[in-house]
């Protein structure tokens, strides 16, 4: 039985798909991995970058979503995080 690998789902599901539905499947990994604890979270994703969006209560939270996101992209070159920390 082969184990979930989020960036092969990623180039799995990619292919024919538009920015709108990639930014939600990255949203949705976004919150299977920080369990959930980001909120209002919006992702904005383009060929040029990747823009996160929300709230969170902790740093830690922030850096699951960042690094959940460059995980999945083997490191996207413009990655920003631009979720505030209140």
């Amino acid at each position: 039985m082969p184990m979930y690998n989020s960036r092969t789902e990623l180039r799995r599901f990619g292919i024919g798909k538009d920015h709108l539905e990639l930014a939600q499947f990255i949203a949705g990994h976004i919150n299977r991995v920080a369990s959930g604890r980001i909120r209002d979270l919006h992702v904005v994703y383009s060929d040029e970058k990747i823009i996160l969006q929300g709230r969170s209560r902790t740093y830690h939270a922030k850096q699951l979503a960042h690094q959940a996101v460059l995980d999945l992209t083997d490191g996207h070159p413009l990655l920003a995080n631009q979720i505030v920390v209140s």
